[in-house]
């Protein structure tokens, strides 16, 4: 029951920084008024709450108890903290158009998806870092569908009121890159570390999570690599991010519908 009330609640608080942020975003907000301030303590408290009502969902004494619905759950926190984090020290909280509506629902999942297993704290924590690069990585999808809206728009000179809202393109670009490489960094934990618990690669239906997961790290490594030696900046970073992380999506996605066919 407390479970149940913290996530509507923390959905709540998720709903009403997103409408703070749509003002902002529209401009309907007196001319030197900021909304900065509601927007992130709204954002804070929902993840408060949603720790809580993820905690009581994912965590017993003796060992962790995960389903689809607790992973995408998990996925959304992440993204919040995350953004919520990298805005401490710049104005990254219009990422918030998306994460915020993300987070708003997925609190809801554990009580949709409520086919649970139970797995061991060794366990549990490989899956915690591969749905922490996931979700950082995720973070750096969304910021390269703003930048590369942003950047079109300043080319055509099409500055609608998103844009005004957004950070200058340079600010963007920075951030996108950061997020990539913390992403990358901790997305190649969660691989080593996954390496660790096979026993048997077909028997465990670890083919197509494997094949998909290792495809997204040599993206992302390809796109760094071609960043910092080559100078790739602009669309083609954006779309060496966007075309990682759908790989990182069949990898997650596709790997839950398979088994839960298997089970059924």
């Amino acid at each position: 029951m407390i479970s149940i009330l913290t996530a509507i609640m923390a959905s709540a608080m998720y709903l009403l920084s997103s409408y703070y942020l749509s003002r902002c975003i529209r401009g309907d907000i007196p001319k030197g008024t900021s909304l900065r301030v509601p927007i992130l303590i709204a954002a804070s408290m929902g993840l408060v709450l949603h720790t809580i009502s993820l905690t009581l969902n994912l965590f017993t004494p003796d060992a962790m108890l995960f389903s689809f619905g607790n992973a995408l759950s998990l996925i959304g926190w992440i993204g919040v903290f995350s953004l919520l984090l990298i805005s401490l020290n710049k104005p990254t909280e219009t990422l918030g158009v998306f994460i915020f509506p993300l987070g708003a629902i997925v609190t809801f999942m554990p009580y949709l998806f409520d086919t649970t297993s139970t797995i061991s704290y060794a366990l549990g924590s490989h899956i915690v870092v591969s749905v922490f690069a996931y979700s950082l990585l995720g973070l750096a999808a969304a910021q390269a569908i703003l930048f590369s809206i942003q950047e079109k728009r300043f080319q055509q000179r099409k500055l609608s009121q998103l844009i005004h809202a957004l950070p200058p393109l340079q600010m963007m670009e920075k951030t996108l890159v950061q997020l990539v490489i913390i992403g990358f960094i901790v997305l190649s934990f969660g691989i080593a570390s996954g390496a660790y618990f096979i026993e048997d690669f077909f028997a465990q239906k670890l083919a197509h999570k494997t094949f998909f997961s290792l495809l997204a790290w040599f993206t992302y490594a390809y796109f760094l690599i071609g960043h910092y030696r080559f100078g790739w900046r602009g669309q083609t970073a954006a779309k060496f991010t966007l075309g990682a992380y759908l790989f990182l999506l069949i990898s997650f996605i596709g790997t839950q519908l398979i088994l839960m066919g298997i089970q059924h």
